[in-house]
């Protein structure tokens, strides 16, 4: 869903920025991407002063409102239009003319500016009534089962985007949204209108002016509605080139480089999908880019060990524990497309049931960032039912990226392990002094040897020796070794190696707050 948002923020740039430049253009996206240039030496100067303007108000206003408490009150859009409308009408864009610059003839006229009827009520005489006989032709119906499933499913896709983008993490109810795209599409056609899905743009607009609920979109089209019915002449004064430059700030946004970095921070494999999507979206469709990149994430699901029989529905045990609380085990995997089932054991055991719910992972081979995302989002739900949802038994899994919600996957970690060979004496001061450069434990041994001094003096009876073993980051291991370089080894005879090992749970040897104030000793 990130990679086809992403998609969508460029579609929309590649779509407007023509627009902004005062240029005709059509094409698919890719296409129009690769016009640019063009677009840029094609550019009529006069309306792409308009468009220009209209992103650098929209991209400066937000800092300027940081600035200004009075500057917040107004809108970056509602500026784009206090300056577009004024220089449209310097322009003279409501008649044809055209002006010459560096030996160029520039058009202006109203191609330039909105097209709305010209008098009150005039969108009246744009409504046409169906012609019903088309319903006994087959096409007819093919027509209309295509549009019912791609708008159904663009609708649920656009939805389940918008959840990404509140601030809240609030959940769609996709239903309500489903009856209400078909009733808004049959009532449409009724006078002539074009089927229509749910809107992302119009929703991330909502979002970054501080609408909260789904009123805002009520608002919004019955404010729109009164506009075109009321002032039609006032919204044909609006320059294209300005509503462009508003779209392409939107775009700009959704598909934002941060977008890039915070996707590779949960992991790489997420990077791929993300770019992989977007790229499919562009030459494709918005169907076909996210089947792609479904398909992709579940060719590396299976590549990583997931068995096939666990794709969509992941073995679950169900058990109740002495105290109450239900204990659902996971089998296999954790993943996108098993989540459903997953999540409806949780909530009909949990939530229905008013019990604690404890999730044990410990048998998963892998949990995907989807659902840690989603588990994330449940713990939350429990918390406001007053109940407890706890995830167990990953501590043995390792996360594919710096997130704290991206991919684990069971495995064994890389980490460093020091041996120590000192003299008895000195056991107690070398133990504590680990401990402090960041060490969360380690095991003694009790031993005897001989060294090169030992040999040399021609002893026969071994010494007694403390052996001393810590498994710890490399960067720990570092500095324990400066230590004993610095401020053992010129006073006592030891021996000192590390290297390499690998360990089940990484975890129980990254330091804490508490580990560094004590540490387990294994005897």
């Amino acid at each position: 869903v990130h990679g086809m948002l992403a998609a969508i923020g460029v579609i929309i740039m590649s779509k407007q920025i023509p627009v902004t430049l005062g240029v005709t253009a059509k094409g698919e996206p890719l296409e129009l991407i690769r016009e640019i240039p063009q677009f840029i030496l094609e550019a009529n100067p006069a309306i792409a002063m308009i468009g220009i303007t209209s992103i650098a108000i929209m991209f400066l206003w937000p800092k300027v409102a940081k600035l200004n408490r009075f500057a917040k009150l107004i809108p970056s859009p509602v500026v784009v239009l206090l300056v577009a409308v004024p220089l449209g009408l310097a322009l003279d864009l409501l008649h044809e003319h055209s002006y010459q610059l560096r030996n160029h003839q520039y058009p202006l006229g109203e191609q330039y500016l909105v097209a709305m009827p010209e008098h009150v009520f005039g969108m009246f005489s744009e409504f046409y009534w169906p012609d019903f006989t088309a319903l006994l032709k087959p096409v007819a119906w093919q027509w209309i089962l295509m549009f019912f499933m791609i708008g159904t499913l663009e609708s649920i896709l656009s939805a389940k985007a918008v959840e990404l983008l509140d601030p809240w993490k609030r959940r769609a109810n996709l239903d309500r949204d489903v009856v209400a795209i078909g009733l808004g599409n049959f009532l449409a056609g009724l006078v002539g209108g074009l089927p229509m899905i749910s809107e992302i743009v119009r929703s991330k607009a909502n979002i970054d002016n501080g609408a909260c609920t789904r009123f805002a979109n009520l608002w919004h089209g019955l404010f729109l509605l009164a506009c075109v019915a009321l002032i039609p002449m006032v919204l044909h004064l609006i320059p294209l080139a300005a509503l462009a430059g508003m779209l392409v700030y939107t775009g700009f946004r959704l598909a934002h480089p941060s977008e890039f970095l915070n996707v590779y921070r949960i992991g790489r494999e997420q990077l791929i999908v993300f770019v992989v999507t977007m790229i499919s979206v562009l030459a494709t469709d918005l169907l076909i880019g996210v089947a792609i990149g479904v398909a992709l994430k579940m060719l590396i699901h299976v590549s990583r060990g997931v068995p096939l029989r666990s794709l969509f529905r992941p073995p679950l045990q169900v058990e109740e524990l002495e105290n109450g609380t239900i204990r659902i085990g996971v089998g296999d995997s954790a993943i996108f497309s098993n989540w459903i089932a997953l999540k409806r054991q949780i909530e009909s055991q949990g939530l229905l049931e008013g019990k604690n719910v404890v999730l044990d992972m410990s048998r998963t081979k892998i949990v995907d960032h989807n659902v840690m995302e989603r588990l994330h989002g449940m713990q939350q739900e429990f918390l406001e039912q007053q109940l407890e949802l706890t995830v167990t038994g990953m501590e043995g899994h390792l996360a594919s990226g710096q997130h704290s919600l991206a991919t684990r996957q069971r495995g064994l970690a890389s980490i460093r392990r020091l041996t120590v060979v000192v003299e008895p004496e000195i056991e107690r001061q070398l133990e504590h002094r680990l401990i402090e450069l960041g060490a969360t434990g380690y095991t003694a041994i009790a031993c005897y040897g001989m060294g090169r001094h030992d040999l040399n003096d021609a002893s026969e009876v071994p010494s007694p020796r403390v052996r001393i073993e810590v498994i710890a980051p490399p960067s720990v291991v570092d500095r324990m070794l400066d230590y004993l370089s610095q401020d053992i080894m010129p006073k006592h005879f030891i021996t000192a190696c590390a290297e390499t090992v690998d360990v089940l749970r990484l975890d129980s040897f990254l330091a804490t707050e508490n580990s560094h104030r004590s540490g387990n000793h294994l005897n």
